[in-house]
């Protein structure tokens, strides 16, 4: 069933339950950052009703759609956002007093709203949606008419008698009423009851979870130490191999160029001692088109051991050391030449 359809009584008395589930998320959330009791909100009672105004305003327009879960989410927010804007504003032009102050937050709107709290509604109002609403529901179609006419009815007097009171107080006038004032003590006295109960069982969970999460954040600040050291070990390491890795490579380069340089005079003895037959033939054979490792080899003995001379008699071909033998022979396809 859509909050659209409920019945009038069931709105105004899901507003009541919702002006108190949010009061006790007040007490729980200023229990935990404050580390003491603070019976919040405006009334002496035990009600938020921006909470109920801002819950209800976002389930109305939202609820048709609640299978959109990021709409929700955002949905959610604004409203609640927009009604504590102007609840904020409007009690600050009633009674120039501030009731909450989010100045010290960024991104703040003078106080009023922030990202901060912006970012809490959609996340309560979501789960509120999802969860406590239709356990509401549920609970709220469980009274006839007639019985919540009866219940909206009364919560509603008191309502109105604590808003009074609450008013009274703040421009000075309760004084002069002794008898509503000993009523709104009591009101407030029961409130009071009601949030230290709170605000000692979230003390007590706090309490006897207080030892687990030390014991987390000694674990994480180790595991994080320790992480450190891998990481820092680690870096050693690298440099230590990289440093090992450039020796290796100036070695193997030193052993290579030696390999190269003996194999280049080996190549230049060899061919020193070609007789008058190996150079007619070396320099009659076409090697323009050669392609093998074979062609490329009588290639670089022509043009490298014989370049000056190539193109002479036999006889007075020359062998000579080339004077880039190694980069010739290190940039050719086949090694083994």
């Amino acid at each position: 069933m859509l909050i659209t359809q409920c019945t009038f009584p069931q709105i105004v008395c899901m507003f009541f339950i919702y002006s108190f589930f949010g009061w006790i998320i007040e007490v729980i959330y200023y229990g935990v950052t404050e580390g003491r009791f603070i019976n919040r909100g405006f009334l002496n009672g035990p009600l938020c009703p921006v909470y109920g105004f801002g819950f209800l305003t976002a389930v109305y327009f939202l609820e048709p759609i609640k299978d959109q879960y990021a709409l929700i989410f955002f949905g959610t927010a604004t409203a609640c956002t927009i009604v504590e804007l102007i609840a904020g504003i409007i009690l600050y032009q009633l009674f120039h007093m501030r009731w909450w102050d989010y100045s010290t937050y960024k991104l703040n709107f003078k106080g009023y709203i922030c990202f901060r709290f912006f970012l809490y509604w959609g996340i309560a109002a979501s789960l509120g949606l999802y969860v406590l609403h239709p356990a509401v529901l549920k609970f709220v179609g469980l009274f006839p008419e007639p019985v919540l006419i009866g219940i909206d009815g009364l919560f509603e007097l008191i309502f109105i008698f604590d808003l009074v009171m609450s008013v009274a107080t703040i421009i000075g006038f309760s004084n002069k009423l002794q008898t509503f004032s000993k009523i709104s003590a009591t009101v407030k006295t029961a409130s009071d009851y009601i949030g230290g109960n709170i605000y000692g069982t979230v003390d007590t969970i706090i309490t006897v979870e207080s030892p687990i999460k030390n014991s987390y954040d000694a674990y994480r600040k180790l595991v994080n130490e320790h992480k450190a050291e891998e990481n820092e070990l680690a870096k050693k390491h690298r440099q230590e191999e990289q440093e090992y890795f450039r020796k290796f490579l100036s070695s193997g380069k030193d052993a290579a160029g030696k390999t190269k340089d003996i194999a280049s005079e080996k190549m230049f003895s060899i061919v020193k001692g070609f007789n008058y037959y190996e150079k007619k033939l070396l320099r009659n054979i076409n090697i323009s088109s050669m392609s093998t490792a074979y062609d490329k080899a009588i290639s670089i003995i022509k043009n490298n051991y014989f370049k000056r001379t190539k193109d002479d008699d036999p006889h007075k071909m020359v062998a000579e050391e080339p004077e880039l033998a190694v980069e010739v022979t290190e940039n050719e396809d086949n090694g083994s030449v």
